[in-house]
């Protein structure tokens, strides 16, 4: 049974107007954020897309447990399990991502991506809170 108070939750946020892209993991244990990164001018779903997979470098880096992360994103988590991403949009990040994936399958094969329902459990707590 996943336990929604221990592993990693990733979110990103753009801005339109501000023309920036950034995303962020939150241990849900301590509520400190582990990681956070300005990507520039990119779409969401890249952004949901890169934060599960520095959440994954997370975890094997630091030896993390429980290997958990929560995602909101049903699109991001997709590209994630195919270790390959169907944006239109390219760029050096998108491409190392999906290599480092594919390098990295034995060891990334054993974490979990959750699907975070917000209805059910709320805001996940890596949200920027810019709604």
């Amino acid at each position: 049974m996943i336990n929604l108070n221990e592993g990693i939750a990733v979110d990103s946020a753009h801005s339109t107007k501000n023309r920036k892209t950034e995303f962020k993991g939150v241990d849900l244990k301590t509520g400190k954020t582990l990681f956070y990164c300005d990507l520039g001018n990119q779409t969401i779903n890249i952004g949901e897309f890169l934060a599960i997979v520095e959440a994954v470098k997370y975890i094997i880096e630091h030896d993390f447990h429980p290997k958990v992360i929560f995602s909101d994103s049903t699109t991001a988590i997709s590209w994630f399990k195919n270790k390959r991403t169907a944006s239109g949009k390219r760029n050096d990040k998108l491409m190392k991502a999906e290599i480092y994936l594919r390098a990295m399958a034995y060891w990334i094969d054993e974490i979990e991506v959750v699907k975070w329902d917000n209805k059910s459990f709320g805001e996940i707590p890596a949200d920027f809170n810019r709604k």
